[in-house]
Order: C-alpha cells, then structure tokens, then sequence
C-alpha cells in the first residue's frame, strides 16, 4: 500500500474541493493501491464521511499560531507518533496533478524533494521546495529529532518548513526530482514561463505580469511532456485559473 499525505489546515484549501481533487487525481494517475492521509484541524468535516481518506488531528504548537505558518504542521509528518509508516509522498494541497505518479515512488531510495523554484534562474540554488517529497519513515527520522529538540528557536529562526528541511538534510542523501516532473505555474508553465526574474506579478501586485515577461505571451501554459505535476506558490490560487478549469477533476467553480 502507497502512502500519499496532505495538509489541509483552516479555510484556504476546503477538503471538498482541493481534497477532492487530490484524491480524484490520485486515484486517476496513480496505478498502484494508495492511502490517501490529511492532517486537519477538521478531522470531522463531513467531507472526510465520504471517502475512504485518513484524517490526523493537528499537533498543539502555540508558535504557529497564524494561518500564513500552518506550513510548520508539515514537519509532523516526520514524528514516530505520525500513523504513517513506510514510503510517503507529501503533496501540497496547492499542486494538481496532470499526469502519472509511478515514477514518483520509482526513483532512488533517497530522500526526494524539489530544487526550490528559483532554479529557472539560479541553476545551483541549493535551497529545496517543499511541495512535492518522498522519503521513508524508517530513515530519516533525524529530521524530527532536529526539529523537535528545538521547536521554538526552529520556527523562529527559519522562513518556513522547506528552509528548515534544507537545513536539517544537507549532510545526508537526498536528491532533487528531475525538474521537469514537478513545475512552477507562474514561473514555469503559465505563458511558456517568466523571461526574467520576478514574482510572475504585475507592478500593483496583481497577477499576472505583463504579457511581455513571459516567452510565449499568446499561449496560455506550456507544459513540459515529463511533468506529472504543477505547483502553485504564492499567488495566483489553483482555483482561479484557467489551468484549473481545465486539469482539476472536480466540478468548475
């Protein structure tokens, strides 16, 4: 049995929509038996009553007490006390999935994560990204133990939950996913992807940025022929694009 694991915390990703989407993906673009795990602040949404998902309570952490630090919760997934057990994809609820996952749990034995996005233009950035993560329960425990042997200072110190993973695994094996099967909406797919460096937002902080910034201003995505899923970070949200309109499985909104 493949084990899948999302966060779904507060009211920014309703389960029965990005939930949703993550299970009808899942079971569309993964062949082999999977159990698909949330850890919520709502194991007793009604929508959980109708899929045969496994739902974790959120731990008690007071320092993250803001629904911009809910990424911290990710860390949980690495405690001994997580009823999880064996080899772990991690998705973020911000990522939809467009094509097949077996490749995903077929490479290497290794700790897997993303190259942060800013690869586009730093091809040695050595800093990873989070959304997308396999590993083994059994191996890298050691990312909780630093973790939790100083919670506080951790989450004080550190931007998020994927500069803190950088840290915690960088004198261990990991290895990056190929670029190409996991890749950034705004940066990367929307328009063939940004020309330079930037937010992929306009000057008053709306998206999109001008059609000029991006490599093929008259397309409205290129998707690379390798990628098997698109990631949304910051702005915009999946649900308000036309890409979702296309490529979720739940109902248009």
């Amino acid at each position: 049995m493949i084990n899948v694991v999302g966060v779904a915390v507060g009211s920014k990703y309703p389960p029965e929509i990005y939930v949703e989407n993550m299970w009808l993906g899942l079971n569309k673009h993964l062949s082999k038996p999977f159990r698909l795990t949330i850890l919520t602040d709502d194991v007793h949404h009604p929508y959980y009553s109708n899929r045969p998902i496994q739902t974790v309570e959120l731990p008690n952490w007071p320092e993250v007490d803001t629904p911009s630090r809910y990424w911290w919760y990710k860390m949980y997934q690495f405690s001994p006390d997580f009823p999880v057990q064996g080899d772990v994809l991690y998705l973020d609820m911000d990522t939809i999935i467009v094509a097949g996952l077996d490749k995903f749990f077929e490479y290497t034995n290794h700790f897997c994560i993303c190259q942060d996005f800013n690869r586009k233009w730093i091809p040695t950035y050595n800093v990873c990204n989070s959304s997308v993560m396999r590993w083994n329960t059994g191996l890298h425990t050691y990312i909780w133990d630093k973790f939790v042997s100083n919670r506080s200072e951790n989450i004080r110190k550190y931007r998020g939950d994927q500069d803190f993973v950088t840290h915690a695994i960088k004198n261990k094996k990991y290895t990056w996913w190929p670029y190409n099967w996991a890749m950034s909406f705004k940066w990367e797919v929307f328009r063939g992807g940004l020309i330079k460096s930037g937010t992929g937002l306009a000057n008053d902080g709306s998206w999109p940025a001008e059609p000029s910034m991006y490599h093929k201003p008259d397309q409205p995505w290129l998707l690379d022929p390798n990628t098997s899923i698109v990631v949304f970070h910051g702005r915009p949200e999946p649900t308000v694009t036309d890409f979702w309109k296309q490529h979720s499985l739940v109902p248009n909104l």
